[in-house]
């Protein structure tokens, strides 16, 4: 039989150390499970502000394209508001982190605004054009 050669005052230093680490190693997972629910969010916020500036200016409701868009369950309490003046959709989002410990970070609310550029009818072609189906793809007519 082989004896073992770590010394006795030096067994279960690994357990330690490990039911040390672990909370670390947890709380690090959960903010970047946490981070990566906010990103998310962010990103379809910013396409779903986008996507009500053009059906605002093709004439359609606002917030009824971007409430299509914030159906989940992180951007369902979006908040859309549409101005009607210069073109643009503002949609505020409210973050409040799930984990107790990562509170402490505050709130991550954040505004998200898009101004439209021309006018739908123009920048598509159907604004009188001649002849041509859409005004940016330089077809010349012979589409």
């Amino acid at each position: 039989m082989i004896a073992s050669r770590v010394p006795r005052r030096r067994k279960g230093q690994a357990t330690v150390e490990l039911a040390l680490m672990l909370p670390v190693v947890f709380m690090l997972l959960f903010v970047c499970v946490e981070l990566a629910f906010y990103f998310g969010n962010t990103h379809y916020t910013n396409y779903a502000a986008f996507i009500a500036a053009r059906a605002q200016q093709g004439g359609q409701d606002a917030q009824d394209a971007a409430k299509l868009l914030l159906d989940g369950n992180t951007t369902r309490n979006g908040r859309v508001r549409p101005s009607a003046s210069n073109g643009s959709v503002t949609i505020s989002q409210r973050w409040r982190m799930d984990m107790p410990f990562l509170r402490t970070f505050g709130d991550l609310d954040y505004d998200v605004t898009v101004v439209a550029g021309i006018d739908e009818e123009k920048y598509e072609g159907r604004g009188g054009g001649n002849g041509s189906r859409y005004g940016d793809n330089q077809c010349r007519g012979r589409c």
